[in-house]
């Protein structure tokens, strides 16, 4: 007997995370444009989670980017009240991206449970939960790379254009991939 067809969720799941990719991109345009990723100076997975509250956290916080290169050379008469604002950017954009890859886990592993995900299927949709989580830590990568201290250079830092196409770029494989299967699903094969 042929395998049972995966319900239309599966589709719809894959759309969505499609359209919550588009976003994550769209918001991470925004973010360079104002000059805000350079702002959130560590990178820890669930303890940035929650952002500075009182006066003493928001100081600490600024005190943490007063130590790299952008305070240093672009930023140097930035005031608290200016620094939140591109910090916050910043950290919508990594909370969208923690959205993004729960979208993806999450309703992964139930339709898995399910045995609504054929075996080519589940393939597929490991590939793209490791796509995702590999386009978190290619972000970090690529801020990582605007945090270093340049001795010699006084330009204004910026993130390696590489990483940046690479976090960019597997971004936009992330989106096809999900929509294409998204719409495999859902449509008849002659009208993919």
């Amino acid at each position: 007997p042929l395998p049972a067809a995966p319900p239309p969720a599966v589709g719809r799941w894959l759309l969505a995370c499609s359209g919550a990719v588009a976003g994550a991109v769209v918001l991470g345009g925004v973010t360079r444009l104002t000059e805000s990723g350079l702002s959130m100076v560590d990178w820890h997975l669930v303890k940035e989670m929650k952002p500075p509250r009182t006066q003493q956290e928001w100081e600490a916080e600024f005190q943490k980017y007063q130590q790299f290169p952008e305070f240093k050379i672009l930023n140097h008469d930035m005031t608290l009240t200016e620094f939140k604002f591109i910090w916050y950017m910043e950290y919508s954009h990594r909370m969208w991206g923690r959205v993004v890859g729960l979208a993806y886990i999450l309703p992964a592993a139930y339709f898995w449970r399910k045995g609504w995900l054929s075996r080519p299927l589940k393939g597929c949709v490991l590939a793209l939960c490791g796509l995702v989580c590999f386009q978190g830590l290619l972000g970090w990568y690529m801020v990582k790379s605007g945090l270093e201290e340049k001795p010699d250079s006084f330009d204004i830092p910026r993130v390696s254009q590489y990483r940046l196409a690479a976090h960019l770029g597997s971004a936009l494989v992330l989106y096809s991939a999900s929509l294409w299967t998204g719409l495999s699903l859902l449509l008849p094969r002659h009208k993919v």
